[in-house]
């Protein structure tokens, strides 16, 4: 597909779902141009199509502005828009099948190896396999000694849960993958932040579930008067929202952003899934806000995991169920999935209880923080200045935008196993754009080769404009 097809297709998804009014302005040319990373030459042909279409008119020295009604119907909308288009790179299977693209995209997902001490965990484990441990049927959620943890470490956040409405499973994917499983409803699409946790877009498209998209700005986050719009307007009732330490972007939205959403959710009747994978890794954060503190249990079902601030070996995951606990432990037994070991429950539940995990935690967040930093000044000085960044307050990630005629997705199929690890932009979208975008992972330390790799990286990109 050419690319001005691509862009004003973009567009019409977005006035198919109500995100722009009848008569409003179209985002200017350079708006555009930037927004999907290409030339204003390509977005103005893009408007030229629309307009050929008659969905909009160019108004002298004005600008382009909507001129047919929005179509609000959820169900063309969840035909029309494919969360993975056949069309682009995106479409891994084909033309990315090559390992040491895998292996750098996969590096840049987890947080670096030895970020955490985890010998004292390694004791713990090894005490715990020398002990006897509950049963599945008198654990059939979860060790009661992890839940104890969990529920323990909510509560320093405002979060406060019953012990039956939580669900240990083996990771935080295959946590949201039970709450997807269980509050989806058929092929009604599901409202996704943009750019987005792309394993949960590609959990989607393995359902065969529409993805439609709701952009985060990466310092701001969501704006919630857009969010309750689309609620309103495409009837959409289930949510995948991410409010702490956003991965790629690292933003935390405020607490009275956070709170509009959940009202505004309630008010509609939809059901957000709340992915708290990072809220552990704030940088100077006391308290990390959550979307789950603003409800009763009623419309935020919250999931999260270890392995974003523990070693992968050590990985969980769990789902704060809510008044959805009874349905999703019985999809859980339906569909066979099994707990983690007795032993790694019992060994995590007394590492979580305990001050060493307090105390690891913080050196963590100070380490994160403190290469974030280092990592933006290397970036901005390979650049000159001239590379634009995210402002993470929490997290390991960091969201490069590159020059307008750069293309990430182009530079990762050109990539050597040196190169240094990124992931694209358009694996963030469903709709594939932020296509001068890429995440870097900024959680390893600051080594002369690793140095040298980012300069090298900013270099190709700077290059291939």
């Amino acid at each position: 597909m050419q690319r001005f097809r691509a862009i004003a297709e973009l567009l019409r998804k977005r006035i198919d779902a109500g995100l722009i009014a009848p008569g409003a302005k179209l985002p200017s040319l350079r708006r555009l141009a930037s927004e999907t990373g290409c030339s204003v030459v390509t977005a103005y042909r893009a408007y030229e199509l629309l307009e050929s279409q008659g969905l909009c008119q160019s108004r002298d020295r004005s600008g382009f502005y909507l001129c047919s009604p929005g179509k609000t119907s959820v169900h063309r909308f969840a035909k029309d828009m494919p969360v993975m288009p056949a069309d682009t790179v995106r479409a891994l299977d084909e033309s990315l099948a090559r390992p040491h693209f895998h292996a750098l995209a996969s590096a840049a997902t987890l947080p670096d190896a030895e970020l955490v001490d985890s010998e004292g965990l390694n004791k713990t484990l090894r005490r715990a396999l020398l002990h006897t441990h509950p049963r599945p049927e008198q654990a059939p959620d979860g060790h009661p000694h992890l839940i104890a943890a969990l529920l323990q470490r909510a509560g320093r956040r405002e979060l406060f849960c019953e012990p039956h409405q939580v669900i240990v499973t083996r990771s935080a994917m295959e946590a949201f993958n039970l709450c997807l499983d269980s509050l989806a409803q058929g092929a009604s699409p599901v409202l996704v932040e943009s750019p987005s946790f792309h394993p949960v877009l590609e959990s989607l498209r393995h359902r065969g579930i529409k993805a439609l998209e709701i952009y985060s700005h990466p310092q701001l986050g969501i704006d919630p008067e857009q969010f309750e719009h689309i609620l309103n307007s495409t009837g959409v009732k289930l949510c995948v929202l991410m409010g702490c330490n956003r991965f790629p972007t690292g933003v935390t939205y405020s607490r009275a952003t956070l709170e509009r959403l959940v009202a505004a959710a309630r008010r509609h009747g939809a059901v957000i899934i709340e992915n708290d994978m990072a809220a552990e890794l704030g940088h100077g954060a006391l308290r990390n806000a959550s979307l789950a503190e603003f409800d009763s249990g009623a419309t935020v079902v919250q999931f999260g995991g270890t392995a974003s601030y523990l070693s992968s070996a050590f990985e969980i995951g769990w789902v704060m169920a809510g008044q959805y606990a009874a349905q999703m432990s019985a999809n859980r037994h339906l569909g066979a999935t099994y707990l983690p070991h007795p032993a790694l429950q019992a060994a995590l539940a007394e590492y979580l209880a305990g001050r060493k995990a307090e105390r690891d935690l913080r050196a963590t967040c100070l380490k994160l923080g403190q290469r974030m930093q280092q990592g933006m000044g290397l970036l901005k000085a390979a650049s000159a200045g001239k590379v634009t960044v995210s402002a993470p307050h929490g997290g390991y990630m960091c969201w490069v935008r590159g020059p307008r005629g750069f293309d990430s997705m182009k530079l990762a199929q050109t990539a050597t196993s040196d190169t240094f690890a990124f992931i694209p932009g358009p694996f963030f979208s469903p709709a594939g754009a932020f296509a001068n975008f890429m995440a870097l992972n900024f959680s390893a330390p600051w080594t002369t080769q690793r140095c040298e790799q980012l300069r090298q990286l900013v270099e190709a990109m700077y290059s291939q404009a």
